[in-house]
């Protein structure tokens, strides 16, 4: 009677939870292809907890499994816009890759800091690291996801905002979420290991987000690119 009982409740956690997956793949290509936002927190809630399992079921149907980390990156940008708004400056940091530096960049790895960018001009970055000096940013080059999180528990920002592929940037803002630390992403829209690219309008945008650009024309900028959209819960 016992292993019977338990069977059922196993059987039954089983169907809610490919409920919730399919359910979560149905509402977040409406949100990828659609521009609108449903029920966000039950979306993040099953992205974070079925991750692997949402990848499994989006190859088998034949779709991208970026399109989980997508989902998961758009849902948190949604959720964290306000918030994001209403923090100075000074309590933000932005950390982009270092996959999009040039092949010739002069600059050197620092085992605290980072890449430390020399203003040589040859990528983007030169031009994102002026705008955030001059904006009040913490900034950070890095070469990988745990060296965000060692510098985000020595620094301790209110918010970061975050570069990368949709992947590693997924990954990534759920793990800083989980460290108490208030996320926004901006994929890269070109990704790899070398020479990637991300749209500099669409993060500097966001960079302004409440110092000097006003939240709705934000919005009516870049939501499509930045997944801010307006969420029915």
């Amino acid at each position: 009677m016992f292993y019977e009982v338990v069977g059922k409740i196993s059987i039954a956690a089983i169907i809610m939870a490919l409920g919730l997956i399919f359910m979560t793949l149905i509402l977040g290509t409406i949100l990828v292809k659609k521009n609108r936002l449903l029920f966000p927190r039950v979306l993040l809630f099953t992205v974070d907890t079925f991750y692997l399992q949402l990848k499994g079921v989006a190859h088998f149907f034949g779709m991208s499994p970026s399109i989980v980390d997508q989902i998961g990156i758009e849902v948190r940008n949604n959720l964290n816009l306000n918030r994001f708004s209403s923090i100075k400056s000074k309590d933000r940091i932005l950390v982009v890759p270092q996959c999009l530096r040039s092949i010739k960049c002069p600059a050197r790895l620092d085992s605290s800091v980072g890449v430390t960018c020399k203003g040589c001009g040859m990528c983007m970055i030169k031009e994102v690291k002026e705008e955030a000096d001059r904006l009040g940013y913490g900034f950070y080059i890095v070469p990988g996801g745990s060296f965000v999180e060692r510098i985000v528990k020595a620094i301790r920002p209110q918010a970061a905002l975050g570069v990368a592929c949709f992947k590693d940037l997924n990954i990534g803002m759920h793990s800083l979420s989980k460290a108490n630390c208030l996320v926004m992403g901006v994929p890269l829209v070109k990704d790899g290991c070398v020479e990637t690219t991300v749209n500099a309008k669409d993060l500097i945008n966001v960079m302004r987000l409440g110092i000097e650009r006003g939240i709705e024309d934000v919005q009516k900028g870049c939501s499509h690119e930045l997944g801010l959209k307006d969420a029915k819960s």
